[in-house]
């Protein structure tokens, strides 16, 4: 149930269900539509006892709001608190004596609330939708905390989605002059080397990984760093670069500015990358944690159309 207080929104599962319904309503779809495709996704969270309640409570205060309730979802709520349904559960989940006084009066008063109809609907709100801030193909360069120029090469673009991403390799360009788009021909991705953990059952492990530094950079938090960042040209892209969103990292725009700097302290305390990567060894497949190019033509020479 993942609850952190007696409220009816208190609770994970509230929360969840809640989210996705506005989010539903605001993109246009009806009361009935939304309700229809939450409790057809959501079959599992309705079959566990303890969560069950709160998915129905969702649903009926979210249909409350947009003043479109439903009689049987507003029964299956009625017979749920009247019956002490909730509150049994409660106890077999050890809530204090406090915690019970509190939940029931909380379930009252809510159920009360579902027997008033609210004057007006809720209004749906539109999504505010971003562009990414930089162009596939752009070269970066600014002036990072130690003074120097550094660099970084961005791998993608996307327009009207909810955070406006772009995918960013910070190079190992470390100048004290403006760098060219030569530097960038040749420029090493940065790879820190992190203590990685895994769990194999209950048992924790932890690795060496070497990780390059690409990851996504949000137009959604840009303005917020007030960062001074140059595009000096572009190198073209003729495929696109291959997100592994199960490793993918986000990171925020001060980290341009900031990881460089801290390199050589860090490379004390965790030791030197076994391995470099060149921004020409990035592989289509496999996104940003693969670090071997393949035979042939690399994947940097496939990307730029370079021989």
């Amino acid at each position: 149930m993942g609850a952190w207080g007696t409220g009816i929104s208190s609770n994970d599962t509230y929360a969840d269900i809640y989210e996705q319904f506005v989010d539903l309503y605001n993109d246009g779809l009806s009361v009935s539509e939304i309700t229809k495709r939450l409790i057809d996704e959501n079959q599992e969270t309705i079959n566990i006892e303890e969560d069950v309640p709160n998915f129905w409570f969702a649903i009926a205060n979210a249909q409350w709001e947009c003043k479109a309730l439903d009689k049987e979802i507003f029964l299956k709520v009625e017979h749920i608190i009247n019956s002490g349904e909730d509150i049994r559960i409660w106890k077999e989940l050890d809530a204090s004596s406090a915690d019970l006084r509190s939940r029931e009066k909380v379930l009252n008063k809510f159920l009360s609330k579902l027997q008033t109809e609210k004057d007006k609907p809720r209004k749906r709100t539109k999504k505010k939708l971003y562009n990414s801030i930089f162009k596939k193909g752009d070269c970066l360069v600014y002036k990072m905390d130690n003074g120097n120029y550094g660099g970084a090469f961005v791998l993608t673009d996307e327009q009207e989605t909810e955070v406006g991403t772009n995918y960013i390799a910070i190079t190992t360009i470390d100048k004290a002059d403006r760098p060219s788009i030569e530097d960038f021909k040749v420029a090493d991705v940065y790879v820190k080397r992190v203590n990685e953990i895994s769990f194999k059952g209950t048992e924790m492990y932890k690795e060496w990984v070497d990780q390059p530094q690409i990851g996504g950079f949000s137009a959604l938090l840009f303005k917020n760093h007030g960062l001074d960042i140059e595009v000096i040209g572009q190198l073209p892209m003729h495929n696109d670069y291959k997100i592994r969103m199960d490793r993918q990292m986000g990171f925020g725009w001060i980290a341009l500015k900031s990881t460089l700097p801290f390199m050589d302290e860090y490379i004390k305390i965790n030791g030197n990358p076994t391995k470099t990567v060149k921004l020409s060894e990035l592989t289509e497949s496999t996104g940003y944690n693969s670090i071997l190019p393949k035979a042939g033509r690399s994947w940097w020479q496939k990307l730029f159309g370079s021989e």
